[in-house]
């Protein structure tokens, strides 16, 4: 489109609020939005294929597709199959979603102005605010674009994992489906419903596997034992000619068969079908993830979809952080805000007073201007799970998990003193390496008789076990190739897999009675009113991470974001306060003091050889130590 610099025109939703901010460039020259789009949109009151964009020379025009619930275009809505062509600006909805059209990038605000208008500024007394300083509140710029987390890497990778690793698969499934009633720690940039409806198809297809096994093994067993029983006199005198064995080896051998095809089926479905025709770069699209089967798991993951990630993180335990990985940094430092600045004539201007809430509108402005693809700002929440249950605006439902996002002005009007157990941040959360690193900063400020109190904590998820990234180095393989070569892979793992056939059907069993028992204790802890934990602890993003960066330039781009992004922050809060004509005496001591501090090893990302982050604070307390059960390096089936 003309005047867009070359740029394509883009989506950009408003409205739910979890989603606000996400974009969707116009690439190709027709796109079906909907929940089974091109463009996807999840909510229940959109149609599989809601409505239609295409790209012409004149423009982009907006089609109806016969949805049920209709397109409204500014307000109006559209009668199926009349298009009509949009304009900068116009706002789309398809039933709860609110789009808005955008064919040139959109401008920001900048917070340094007031700096540039200092040096005009006559000198001389003042009463009242000084016209040198603004006087207006700080618009917030638009947020930056964010991609849809369903068509993340980061989601093709994790859902890749629960068809590598049996364990991670579990662990999916027992976080999501076996605790209906807490939080979900966020998992920045992925689809966690996408992610478990994959965990929960490959717990099918492996449970079949070891049913099929389990019946060969027990049919196996009688025909040996048929054999030994029928013959036993025969054995005894030692008389092991004829032929009589033969049919009994025969019968075995034809179901050591049955069990050889089976783990080749079971690897040939999981490498050629899933993995290479479904999560292989290129051919991953969200709308084809297996649905999930019990009526029970569909209403949990009804209720995940309606709370995603959002602006309230209800927590467990000791770490507030779920979700964010393992803490790279952290500082507190008081700064005193109760001198005012000189002026040119030399007498001092009188502080404007403020509130934490003024200043954060400033950081998340300044954070958005920083100019990343998917980054996300906003102010969050934290809140102890056991805390959550008496307030019913973070819990309307007692019987139901907490909410994942609310309105501001509720956050800000929480009590904020010490032994407060509800605190809100400035979060600025930087991916990078297509969601193999995740960068979370949180920035916290108290105003106490005045001195502004600063709390920084910065938190890395690392990239995922390296075999977790398989998935990308499949080779290409016609389906007869891809079978042949499962056939020759299974034979050696056949007999391992036929023993263990009946124990990981008596696990399966076992977890299944204990998680059953677990929710309905958590019912009846519930019911009676009793406390209860509704946070979260780790997430699945946290359990897939490794112990190591994996490349060196992911260790610097961890260190040079984090210093950059800190940098910025603090540079935001300096200009704030000589906004409000506050001395900048005591924050350039603060500064300094961090400028010293930025080389003390508090991140350790300086091997070439891929160094641990030994000195990093995991989720649960002490040092990093991410670690799966039973396991090294290699997936186990």
């Amino acid at each position: 489109m003309a005047g867009n610099g070359g740029r394509k025109p883009y989506l950009v939703v408003k409205a739910p609020g979890h989603l606000a901010g996400t974009r969707w460039e116009l690439i190709h020259d027709a796109h079906v939005l909907g929940r089974y789009g091109d463009i996807r949109l999840t909510s229940p009151d959109v149609s599989k294929r809601h409505a239609e964009l295409r790209l012409g020379s004149d423009g982009v025009w907006l089609n109806d597709l016969h949805s049920s619930n209709g397109v409204l275009h500014n307000g109006v809505r559209l009668a199926p199959d009349r298009p009509v062509r949009l304009a900068e600006g116009d706002v789309l909805r398809f039933g709860s979603v609110e789009l808005e059209f955008h064919g040139n990038g959109y401008g920001v605000t900048d917070l340094r102005d007031h700096q540039r208008r200092r040096a005009s500024g006559p000198p001389g007394p003042r009463r009242g605010p000084d016209p040198d300083l603004p006087t207006g509140p700080l618009h917030h710029a638009d947020p930056p674009p964010v991609d849809d987390d369903a068509r993340s890497s980061s989601t093709r990778y994790l859902s890749a994992a629960t068809q590598l690793d049996p364990w991670f698969a579990e662990v999916v499934v027992r976080q999501v489906v076996d605790e209906p009633y807490r939080a979900l720690a966020p998992v920045f940039g992925a689809d966690l419903g996408v992610v478990t409806r994959w965990a929960l198809s490959a717990r099918r297809r492996r449970l079949v596997r070891d049913l099929v096994l389990c019946g060969a093994l027990g049919a196996l067993l009688a025909v040996l034992g048929i054999g030994l029983h029928e013959n036993l006199d025969t054995i005894n005198s030692g008389e092991l000619g004829g032929t009589w064995w033969q049919t009994y080896a025969a019968g075995g051998a034809v179901l050591f068969g049955v069990a050889w095809v089976t783990v080749a089926v079971d690897r040939w479905v999981t490498d050629y079908l899933v993995l290479r025709r479904r999560l292989a770069p290129g051919r991953y699209d969200p709308a084809k993830t297996p649905p999930a089967v019990s009526g029970r798991v569909r209403a949990r993951l009804d209720t995940v979809a309606e709370r995603p990630s959002g602006n309230l993180i209800v927590c467990s335990g000791y770490w507030p952080f779920a979700g964010s990985g393992d803490q790279v940094d952290s500082w507190e430092r008081p700064v005193d805000i109760r001198r005012g600045s000189i002026r040119p004539d030399g007498t001092r201007r009188t502080p404007q007073p403020f509130d934490t809430g003024e200043l954060y509108d400033v950081l998340i402005a300044a954070a958005r201007m920083i100019g990343l693809n998917n980054l996300r700002v906003e102010e969050r929440l934290f809140v102890d799970g056991l805390s959550v249950a008496p307030d019913r605006r973070l819990l309307p439902e007692p019987g139901r998990p907490p909410l994942s996002r609310i309105p501001i002005p509720v956050m800000r009007g929480m009590p904020d003193g010490l032994g407060a157990t509800k605190r809100s941040y400035v979060s600025v959360e930087v991916p990078a390496w297509s969601g193999q690193l995740v960068l979370t900063m949180y920035l916290r400020a108290v105003l106490v008789q005045g001195t502004l109190y600063l709390e920084w904590s910065a938190h890395a998820l690392l990239p995922m076990r390296s075999w977790y990234y398989t998935v990308d180095d499949l080779p290409h393989r016609t389906a007869p190739g891809a079978a042949a070569r499962a056939l020759a892979a299974a034979l050696p793992r056949t007999l391992p897999a036929l023993v263990r056939a009946p124990w990981a059907l008596a696990r399966r069993a076992a977890s299944a009675s204990r998680a059953a028992s677990g929710r309905r204790a958590q019912r009846r802890t519930i019911r009676g009113g009793y406390r209860f934990d509704y946070g979260a602890s780790l997430s699945i993003r946290e359990f897939a991470s490794g112990v190591d960066e994996g490349r060196y330039y992911v260790g610097r781009d961890l260190t040079r974001a984090l210093f950059t992004t800190q940098q910025h922050l603090l540079n935001t809060i300096g200009d704030f306060l000589v906004s409000k004509g506050i001395a900048s005496d005591s924050f350039e001591q603060v500064q300094q003091n961090l400028v010293q501090n930025f080389n003390d090893n508090r991140v350790q990302a300086q091997n070439i050889q891929g160094n641990v982050f030994s000195n990093v604070r995991h989720a649960q307390g002490g040092n990093l130590h991410v670690g799966t059960p039973g396991r090294a390096s290699a997936p186990r089936n």
